[in-house]
């Protein structure tokens, strides 16, 4: 235990404990929340949290993965003058798309047979305001290698989320997608206060903007924004088209099967917060060595974290399900099982995305991703008209082997990945990798 512990070290506890408040939130989330309101409501609230990602995928995929890169590089004056680019860049690409949402909500509702989703769209410009802030410092914190105040910055908004739900919970009062999206919104400006605490000693915006970030933030986003949008589509494209083909009672139904494996998938983050940053760094010293390490370690780190509890969903879903839902959504057993798989597959398209940015080649991750959603788009038009949910389940599955075995392809090519790690082999370095010093 000792050496697993001096092999995680403080800042992987911290990434640990980080990526432990989505896992809990999704314990929420499923024991709490998707338990409770009817199942209309909860596929209604599936559809607002697809379009919120659309709204952060294009102003996260242009400005928060180059921010992260730039950010670890920089200091001083130069530090300050990329954040307020960023600031400037990340408000103005991630308003405007809301708001243009907003505008249309009646339309989208009607499109994709939720009337009553007209209502939460309207929400969606609040939505982005009040996570703002939390997402550029969550970034900058990250840059730096400062895990403990992206947890403490994270941890408040989950805390205000669980009193609230809570709250409601007991008063018989959640009963509606419209109340978790205002907790949502109210716990977000909450993690506001911390952020501007933690960070206002650390950071001097600027009056006037700078070109050379600007050109060089967005040079880099090009291939992350390509990315972020491929991912978006490739992870919610099923999303709309059951809601297109059928109505948010079926969405409700996969969606409860997704919800399950998908916030067990946030182990995987915990060694991919400090992936991207490290990656970046020993590349920068022409160490591919160090880069092969990180890799390696990443994936193994990913896949003893969640290996023991895909299983049991593999094994046993329907049990898994009934302890999540009780008898509520039993219907999804065959889903979830197939998203445990996807559980397994994910570390190697998740980790080599972040190697990837870090060796300064975000277009190899750009590459697979769109590879995977063209699979993934053809497939689901394929298969939801004819097999519903299930067909969804199996054209991820599918897509996401491909984008996985892609990306690993495309960084072999640069840091010559093997199965063997300084001539030991790779099972051997599975259990040599707790007495890494690196």
């Amino acid at each position: 235990m000792r050496q697993v512990i001096h092999y995680i070290g403080k800042n992987k506890i911290f990434a640990l404990l980080n990526k432990l408040i989505p896992t809990f939130n999704g314990f929420l989330t499923v024991f709490v929340i998707i338990r409770t309101i009817p199942k209309y409501e909860f596929g209604l609230l599936t559809l607002i949290n697809t379009f919120d990602l659309v709204v952060f995928a294009i102003s996260g995929g242009l400005i928060l993965q180059a921010l992260e890169k730039y950010a670890a590089e920089t200091t001083g004056t130069e530090l300050d003058d990329l954040i307020t680019n960023s600031v400037f860049l990340y408000g103005t690409l991630s308003l405007v798309p809301a708001v243009l949402i907003a505008f249309s909500s009646t339309y989208i509702a009607n499109i994709l047979n939720a009337e009553s989703l007209s209502n939460l769209l309207k929400l969606l410009p609040l939505i982005v305001i009040s996570l703002w802030s939390r997402n550029l410092a969550h970034f900058i914190l990250l840059a730096k290698e400062r895990l403990k105040e992206v947890f403490i910055v994270d941890f408040v908004p989950f805390l205000i989320t669980v009193i609230l739900i809570l709250a409601l919970y007991f008063s018989n009062n959640l009963n509606s997608a419209m109340i978790i999206i205002i907790v949502r919104i109210i716990s977000n400006f909450g993690a506001t206060i911390v952020i501007l605490a933690y960070l206002k000693k650390d950071i001097k915006l600027r009056r006037n903007l700078n070109k050379y970030w600007i050109n060089k933030l967005l040079s880099f986003g090009k291939y992350s924004f390509g990315t972020t949008i491929g991912n978006i589509i490739h992870t919610r494209i099923d999303t709309l088209m059951i809601a297109y083909f059928y109505d948010p009672f079926v969405l409700a139904m996969y969606s409860s099967a997704r919800r399950i494996a998908d916030f067990f998938r946030n182990f995987v983050q915990a060694a991919n917060m400090i992936v991207l940053p490290r990656a970046s760094n020993l590349f920068s010293k022409n160490d591919l060595r160090g880069v092969r390490t990180i890799y390696y370690k990443g994936i193994i780190f990913s896949l003893i974290l969640v290996l023991p509890i895909a299983l049991t969903m593999i094994l046993i879903p329907n049990f898994v399900l009934y302890l999540a839902y009780g008898s509520k959504y039993q219907d999804g057993a065959n889903i979830l099982l197939l998203f445990a798989i996807c559980s397994l597959i994910s570390p190697f398209g998740t980790i080599g995305s972040s190697v990837a940015a870090g060796i300064g080649k975000p277009n190899f991750t750009f590459i697979a991703m769109w590879l995977s959603v063209v699979v993934n788009v053809c497939l689901n038009l394929v298969l939801i008209p004819k097999y519903g949910a299930i067909g969804a389940a199996y054209a991820t599955l599918v897509a996401m082997i491909v984008g996985g075995l892609i990306i690993t392809i495309l960084i072999h090519r640069m840091v010559n990945l093997s199965l063997t790690v300084d001539n030991k082999s790779f099972v051997n370095g599975l259990i040599l990798l707790f007495r890494s010093k690196r």
